[in-house]
C-alpha cells in the first residue's frame, strides 16, 4: 500500500494518502467478498488494480511536477516562478482533481459531503454500501 506499491515522489505528500485509499479500497471489496475462495480472492485483487490505478497515476504525474518545483536549477525556477503566478481559477481546477477521489468505508454510516467537489464514487464503496444496506434492511426487520 501506498509507498510501498506506488513510486511517489515524497515531497508531493501523497504516499500516505494513497496507503489510506488503498487500505479503503480493499476493505470494501474484502467485505463484499462472497466468498473467501482463492478465486474471490484473485479477483478483488484485480478488481483494486482496475480501480485504484488511474487515481495513483494522477498522483504520480502530480508528484512528478512537485519534484520539479522542489528542484534546484532552471526548471525548479521556472515551475515555481509560473506555480506562484497562477490564476486562482487555474488552482481551483488543479485542486478540484487532485481531491476527487475521496473513498469511503462502504461498510460504516455514510459521511455526508461537504465541500464543493463533488467526490468520485468508487466501485468498491458501491458494492459494500449495497451490501452494508442490505444488511441493515434485514437486521432492522428483524
Amino acid at each position: 500500500m501506498g509507498d510501498a506499491c506506488h513510486k511517489i515522489n515524497p515531497s508531493g505528500g501523497h504516499g500516505a494518502v494513497t496507503a489510506m485509499h488503498d487500505a479503503i479500497t480493499l476493505a470494501n471489496l474484502i467485505y463484499s467478498m462472497p466468498t473467501k475462495t482463492s478465486e474471490d480472492i484473485t479477483a478483488i485483487f484485480k478488481e483494486y488494480q482496475e480501480e485504484r490505478y488511474p487515481a495513483v497515476m494522477e498522483s504520480f504525474k502530480n508528484s512528478q511536477v512537485m519534484s520539479k518545483v522542489t528542484s534546484r536549477g532552471i526548471t525548479g525556477a521556472v515551475v515555481l516562478f509560473l506555480a506562484t503566478r497562477m490564476p486562482m481559477w487555474l488552482w481551483r481546477i488543479m485542486l478540484a482533481k487532485t481531491v476527487r477521489f475521496r473513498p469511503q468505508v462502504g461498510f460504516l454510516p455514510n459521511i455526508p459531503l461537504q465541500g464543493s467537489v463533488v467526490p468520485v464514487v468508487s466501485p468498491s464503496e458501491q458494492k459494500a454500501r449495497a451490501l452494508f444496506n442490505r444488511q441493515q434492511h434485514a437486521a432492522a426487520s428483524i
